[in-house]
């Protein structure tokens, strides 16, 4: 039974990533186009204060002795910056790690929630539930198994630089108490938890806390329901309001917390 449970599963696999091949394949050539929402990881790459940032070593990059060309690198991160997601095991005890969660659940409809004017008006502004009623009035419910993204336009505006996405330029513990910009309320999260049937949520900041959280009980909400989050996301200025869907491709890290990830949308 095992097995056979075992060969079932990765024949799933095997079509999802058929049907992922095919859209893409289907976007290139046809009317509908690729959005990368990928930032590429350097040495600027945000991460938080505490985290140890992006390293990269080039261990060879030249002619070699046989006389070919030959370039290697190694490379070194916290899981946790840059365009990344969190598993629930982030932020809840026995949550899934990274490589538990399977390919298809990380793809769903985007419908995007644009609070850009009251993030420029409050850098600690909270994404509430009335947000996400008003945009249901004018555009329907959530759909099922979507990703509900919050465009609070930081990392739009001002990506890569360090102080003015985090609200400071510091390093270290002594950073955390400066730290500035918008997030989900815990009350919007459980909402959208309790009453829609979401994938995950996913903001263009470093985190779906907003900098000021202590408990990051978004976090805590998020992941204790067993949902996925997507933090530091690009060019949500491109993304249109709905219609899009969302793909997340994460490195599946053996008992990861966290992962760097490409992700992409296709627009019709």
């Amino acid at each position: 039974m095992r097995l056979e449970r075992s060969l079932f599963k990765k024949w799933l696999m095997l079509i999802v990533l058929c049907l992922f091949v095919a859209a893409v394949f289907s976007a290139c050539g046809s009317k509908e186009k690729l959005l990368d929402m990928t930032y590429p990881y350097d040495e600027s790459t945000i991460y938080w204060p505490t985290a140890n940032s992006f390293k990269l070593e080039k261990v060879f990059w030249g002619i070699s002795e046989g006389g070919w060309w030959y370039a290697s690198n190694v490379f070194s991160a916290s899981e946790h910056g840059g365009t990344h997601v969190d598993a629930p095991i982030h932020f809840a005890e026995k949550g899934r790690t990274i490589e538990q969660i399977p390919l298809e659940e990380w793809i769903g409809p985007a419908v995007k929630l644009d609070v850009t004017e009251k993030c420029e008006k409050n850098r600690d502004y909270l994404l509430g539930v009335d947000d996400i009623s008003n945009w249901e009035n004018k555009h329907g419910k959530i759909p099922d198994g979507a990703w509900v993204v919050m465009y609070t336009g930081v990392c739009t505006r001002y990506y890569p630089d360090r102080k003015k996405v985090l609200g400071t330029d510091k390093t270290g513990e002594e950073a955390i108490p400066e730290l500035s910009f918008p997030g989900f309320s815990p009350e919007s999260v459980t909402y959208l938890i309790n009453e829609r049937n979401i994938t995950g949520i996913a903001i263009d900041t470093p985190s779906i806390d907003y900098g000021k959280s202590k408990e990051f009980r978004a976090h805590q909400a998020l992941c204790g329901a067993d949902k996925l989050a997507l933090e530091n996301i690009a060019n949500l200025d491109k993304l249109p309001t709905f219609g899009a869907t969302l793909y997340v491709i994460p490195m599946p890290i053996r008992q990861g917390t966290g992962a760097p990830a490409r992700v992409f949308a296709i627009i019709s």
